[in-house]
């Protein structure tokens, strides 16, 4: 999703989509780096100025957990920040000793693999 998204989201004027961000400050996928502006960014600012009239941030699970019935119950669009402590996993990996399917293969084989299908589809 880009930013521009939020804009798009609220022009279409929907009332039934809630957007969760959980915020751990990192890109935890591929191994933890800080994100762009670590620290110091505000999605919910960036979700207000995008026009979202009901936005939500939490620190405190307990503070998170005695709105979500408001959250889910309420029309939207609303945009909710939840921040969490970063992850501590290793890198995924590809390779055949992983036990999950999908990363069994690297993304190109997958690539392949699909254009292979849809070409064969095609005929």
């Amino acid at each position: 999703m880009s930013l521009g998204t939020l804009v798009t989201i609220v022009e279409a004027g929907v009332d039934n989509l809630i957007i969760f961000v959980v915020a751990n400050q990192t890109y935890e996928i591929t191994g933890n780096q800080p994100i762009p502006g670590a620290g110091s960014i505000d999605f919910v600012t960036i979700a207000k100025g995008a026009g979202f009239k009901r936005t939500f941030a939490f620190d405190r699970a307990d503070e998170f957990e005695g709105q979500l019935d408001q959250i889910l119950s309420e029309p939207g669009p609303t945009f909710v920040c939840v921040c969490v402590e970063p992850g501590s996993e290793d890198v995924i990996s590809r390779g055949p000793e992983e036990e999950a399917r999908y990363l069994q293969v690297s993304l190109a084989d997958w690539s392949k693999q699909m254009r292979d299908v849809l070409a064969e589809r095609d005929k």
